[in-house]
């Protein structure tokens, strides 16, 4: 329990009190305090976090079109930005790889070190992520070769 001065007679009081046992000033209650802003701001962050971390499908595509289309080599930017990703995740079996676009910044990319063996990953390159595809996208993909 600390002392403060009330506001209305600079009277010494209890920082308890609801009203100055000397002039009868209701004392005014704090807002939110330090604790509550940060709790707050807490909770915002996860909310935060939630909705990002759904906005991407985590190497499962959900478009059944994106296993129709053709594979192609990757062009320009694609080249550049997808065989950054790549090297920065430390996927080694990329010898070669060919890209189905699926939306802006979004690829199938299937990937082999002897073009006979392919992995296939799906990387955000706005995100600057990659995901191995799961086994149910793998079994309706087709080899590029």
């Amino acid at each position: 329990m600390a002392l403060i001065n009330c506001k209305e007679c600079k009277q010494e009081i209890s920082s308890n009190a609801d009203k100055c046992p000397y002039c009868g000033n209701k004392m005014k209650k704090g807002g939110f305090g330090c604790g509550t802003l940060i709790l707050i701001g807490i909770g915002i962050l996860i909310v935060l976090y939630i909705i990002g971390s759904n906005s991407e499908s985590g190497g499962i595509i959900t478009d059944e079109q994106t296993y129709s289309k053709s594979w192609r080599s990757p062009q320009g930017s694609e080249f550049r930005d997808i065989g950054r990703i790549i090297v920065a995740n430390g996927i080694k079996v990329c010898g070669e790889y060919y890209v189905k676009q699926i939306e802006s910044n979004e690829y199938v990319i299937a990937c082999s070190a002897d073009g006979t063996t392919w992995d296939y990953f799906v990387v955000y390159t706005s995100l600057d992520k990659i995901y191995r595809a799961n086994e149910e996208m793998e079994s309706k993909l087709n080899p590029p070769r």
